[in-house]
């Protein structure tokens, strides 16, 4: 029995059937075997109540106050054949899949109109306790057009358990580009599950960005195909745990066809009794001549109880290809320790400034201006002395 299945009982669905009968997903299922389900499977989820809110939203499992700006179009509530395949491939993984099929509220689609650009700012709202919200965003970029998608996770506390689940496909047509830019920073009771699953056409190009600070659990599963001829993805990502966070990201680039790049970019930097988890896999198929990728993963343990599960994997059966990936766990750097020690700073201040740079390679590379400000605040105040790095970041060269 999982926590949602007095609910899923209540749903006269085929997938909710599915769902009773195959159960949250085990240390069994290999992509889930780090996840702690303990609290999935205690705790007796509710339907989630939306949120009274000005901001384009999701709370509740519902979208709210949709935009309809120039260039942005909500499409009719039907999927095309591909975008139901992919979907029905998210929920057939396993049984956190069928769950949240079954107990999805919505399907909004919108569409970003040929040659026009547009920037979408979408609010997660936390959730009551106890109570779970389930939804899907389809995104479709037409011929070049250029969206910048920013996602916020508000961090207004919640004492219990408290869910959200979102499943995203985007689709981006010939010469398309798509920047998305996640911030999440939500309460410490969050669980928090994205689903991206991209297909990048010929020449398109996506760029994700995304920094993870909050919630009790995070789970991040994307997929991204690079279906056409000079297709591109870039990832850059960062997660900060501790306490007894769990942030877990399954990435996967896809060369479906040759003459396409890829860079993926992943930290870690775990302190107290976190964990965290990153499996990193990029797939060059058997045709895909002349692709190119560029994979670099690192991690910070920062505690002797901080725990990290990395992942890289490199799965190439061209021949023609040119590929880079590295991977390092480690603590700080006793080197550069005793470099800042003897610029006069303490250990402490040391420490932390260490940690700052660690994460600030990624922080500078989010291209929206007032969320790396956001971001650079959030990085700050978690650390020790961080208005003493403020004033002195721009002076010590590490």
């Amino acid at each position: 029995m999982s926590g949602f299945s007095e609910w899923l009982t209540d749903v006269n669905d085929v997938q909710a059937s599915k769902a009773l009968a195959v159960g949250l997903p085990t240390k069994r299922v290999e992509s889930w075997k780090y996840v702690p389900t303990r609290g999935l499977a205690r705790t007796t989820w509710q339907p989630a109540v939306p949120q009274t809110t000005r901001q384009f939203a999701l709370t509740g499992g519902q979208f709210v106050n949709v935009p309809t700006d120039n260039g942005l179009t909500v499409s009719e509530n039907t999927l095309t054949g591909s975008e139901q395949e992919r979907l029905d491939g998210i929920s057939q993984a396993h049984g956190f899949g069928l769950t949240q099929a079954a107990l999805e509220d919505t399907h909004l689609i919108l569409t970003v109109q040929r040659a026009m650009s547009v920037v979408l700012n979408l609010s997660h709202l936390a959730n009551q306790a106890s109570s779970a919200g389930f939804a899907a965003l389809i995104i479709r970029a037409e011929a070049g057009a250029q969206l910048t998608l920013v996602e916020q996770f508000e961090s207004t506390n919640v004492e219990k358990a408290n869910l959200s689940s979102l499943r995203c496909l985007m689709t981006l047509e010939r010469d398309s580009l798509v920047t998305h830019i996640r911030f999440q920073a939500a309460n410490t009771s969050a669980h928090l599950f994205s689903n991206l699953n991209i297909e990048c056409c010929e020449n398109a190009s996506y760029r994700l960005q995304t920094v993870e600070f909050g919630s009790k659990l995070a789970r991040n599963d994307i997929y991204i195909a690079l279906s056409g001829r000079e297709a591109s993805a870039s990832v850059n990502g960062l997660a900060i745990t501790n306490g007894s966070q769990y942030h877990d990201t399954h990435l996967t680039i896809d060369h479906v066809v040759g003459d396409t790049t890829s860079e993926m970019t992943f930290r870690n930097m775990v302190d107290g009794k976190g964990e965290a988890t990153f499996n990193g896999r990029v797939l060059i198929r058997k045709d895909s001549q002349r692709s190119a990728t560029e994979q670099s993963i690192a991690n910070l343990l920062l505690s002797k109880n901080a725990r990290v599960n990395p992942k890289p994997e490199l799965e190439i059966y061209a021949d023609d290809v040119t590929a880079s990936h590295g991977c390092t766990v480690g603590s700080l750097s006793k080197t550069e320790l005793f470099y800042l020690k003897s610029r006069g700073l303490s250990e402490t201040d040391a420490r932390a400034f260490l940690q700052y740079a660690f994460a600030e390679a990624i922080v500078d590379e989010i291209e929206h201006p007032d969320i790396r400000k956001l971001v650079e605040t959030q990085l700050l105040g978690e650390l020790k002395h961080g208005e003493l790095i403020a004033e002195l970041k721009d002076s010590v060269d590490v």
